[in-house]
């Protein structure tokens, strides 16, 4: 269920990623208008996926795993 879980939340950080680092390069007028906003938005919300990504792709500890054997 981790694994699964992982692979999705993989998939929605790698969109959102992609959604900022769009906001930091595009030309277009309604962007660059409130783009110090959007930095904000895009960043607070790409930073918490990031660290769940990486905290689900994490191996767990083996001592945890024999304990529940």
């Amino acid at each position: 269920m981790r694994k699964i879980l992982a692979v999705i939340c993989t998939l929605i950080t790698l969109f959102v990623l992609k959604e900022t680092v769009n906001i930091f390069i595009t030309d277009e007028a309604d962007i660059v208008r409130q783009r110090s906003i959007f930095i904000v938005i895009a960043l607070s919300i790409s930073i918490p996926l990031i660290i769940l990504t990486l905290w689900l792709w994490k191996p767990r500890n083996n001592q945890d795993q024999q304990e529940h054997n």
